[in-house]
């Protein structure tokens, strides 16, 4: 069997290159263990911390972001469940590059976290198609959860469920300026004053 070559601080390596054994170091970021040898699982710099004994790979480019806990995520309605709602996150608000999310780009908002006080009727506060804005409040499992409690938080923009036509918000209702539908929603504050990308 070939020897294989150690690596050093500074190493470049990509994604199934060796880079040790368990007895030496233990595995860091971007690195897995597999029957007691390390190996890189991304594409970047080798980082030794000597003082935990510890090997890592630092990305060498810009990894996509990370919706973490206390992030205002922009979302669109997907699904419109019983007690929850799911959302596809689109972006995560000021994070001044608007690459993909490196995670399951769904996320969900439960009953209890629509708004302050009862929901009576989930489908009056959302609908399939709706832009939200919300916060994480939990990342460490699939799907992200979100809430829209707050006065910031909420629909965004939506489009009349009879005609799709951009919904025009009065006062605490959305009309349609094409059919005169009236609508309800658990609006933001920020309702069509945001410039989304959809």
């Amino acid at each position: 069997m070939d020897e294989k070559k150690t690596v050093k601080n500074g190493d470049l390596v990509l994604p199934g290159d060796y880079l040790g054994v368990i007895e030496e170091f233990l595995p860091g970021d971007g690195v897995r263990e597999e029957n007691g040898e390390l190996y890189a699982t991304r594409a970047g710099k080798v980082r030794i911390d000597s003082d935990k004994m510890e090997i890592s790979v630092e990305p060498v480019t810009d990894v996509p972001p990370l919706p973490r806990v206390g992030d205002v995520v922009i979302g669109r309605v997907v699904e419109v469940k019983p007690q929850a709602v799911i959302v596809q996150i689109i972006s995560i608000e000021g994070r001044e590059n608007d690459r993909e999310i490196a995670t399951s780009k769904l996320a969900g908002i439960h009953i209890s976290e629509i708004k302050e006080g009862f929901v009576e009727d989930i489908t009056k506060e959302f609908k399939i198609g709706d832009v939200i804005r919300a916060r994480v409040i939990a990342n460490e499992k699939s799907p992200i959860q979100l809430s829209t409690k707050g006065p910031d938080l909420g629909v965004v923009y939506a489009l009349c469920s009879r005609c799709r036509t951009p919904l025009i918000r009065r006062g605490d209702k959305l009309i349609c300026p094409r059919c005169g539908n009236v609508e309800t929603r658990k609006l933001s504050s920020l309702y069509r004053k945001l410039k989304v990308s959809l």
